[in-house]
């Protein structure tokens, strides 16, 4: 079983009072979402139903990962990456998975999303110190992306600069290059249906008038232009008699 979270949040809280910049932290834990093993059995929510609910249309990078943290704001390389991209990019991460966990629901939630059994291997098992993301956009994958977890703040404990800290900051921007290349290179998102209109509903342009009846945006009319049909209603399926 992973350490208790609740144990390691408090921790982190009570280093985080002591950080400079307390703005900046609560920024990036707007764009930063982790998701541990801890927190989904307390709340009784499967990890699935933690990644639908976390995941907009916009762009998301996701990681399910069985390492232990003791504060989000020094995981890399998602703590710089929700920082460098704010809105333009949702970072979800699952971490404190046990690896039989880590597959089952790994597993549940990667299928949801549409994952071929091949990339949902890939995104549960690890290669050495090497971990994959999946890219979503629109809560459809896109893409798959190596990436790296590491967990280090910009100092030592005794106050000394951290000594991988230039080893861990040029993998972090190869990472962030190679998010920054596919970003650019997503076709535009598909509009949104079209709405139906509900009977009497105006249909406004962007000058206020609708494109039914000509009323402005004040009008307490209904538009007689989206009257409801009152004749007879034809099913989906015609009884076809056969001789």
């Amino acid at each position: 079983m992973p350490y208790p979270w609740y144990a390691l949040y408090k921790k982190g809280t009570e280093q985080s009072r002591a950080l400079p910049g307390r703005s900046s932290l609560r920024y990036l834990l707007r764009v930063l979402t982790v998701i541990s093993w801890y927190a989904a059995r307390r709340s009784r929510r499967q990890l699935h139903e933690w990644v639908q609910r976390s995941l907009t249309d916009k762009p998301t990078l996701l990681a399910i990962v069985s390492d232990q943290y003791t504060q989000e704001a020094h995981l890399r390389p998602f703590a710089p990456v929700a920082e460098r991209f704010g809105d333009r990019l949702h970072v979800i991460l699952a971490a404190e998975w046990e690896q039989e966990d880590r597959e089952r629901d790994g597993e549940a939630a990667l299928r949801q999303l549409g994952l071929a059994p091949t990339a949902r291997h890939r995104a549960l098992h690890d290669e050495g110190k090497a971990r994959t993301g999946v890219v979503l956009r629109q809560k459809q994958p896109v893409a798959l992306i190596e990436l790296f977890f590491e967990e280090r703040g910009f100092t030592t404990l005794d106050g000394r600069p951290d000594p991988r800290g230039a080893e861990i900051a040029a993998r972090e921007a190869h990472v962030i290059g190679q998010l920054e290349s596919l970003l650019v290179r997503l076709p535009p998102p598909a509009p949104p249906p079209p709405r139906t209109l509900q009977a009497g509903e105006h249909d406004f342009s962007a000058q206020g008038l609708c494109r039914f009846c000509g009323q402005g945006k004040s009008t307490l009319f209904l538009c007689p232009g989206t009257k409801r049909d009152d004749g007879p209603r034809r099913d989906r399926f015609e009884l076809i008699e056969l001789d």
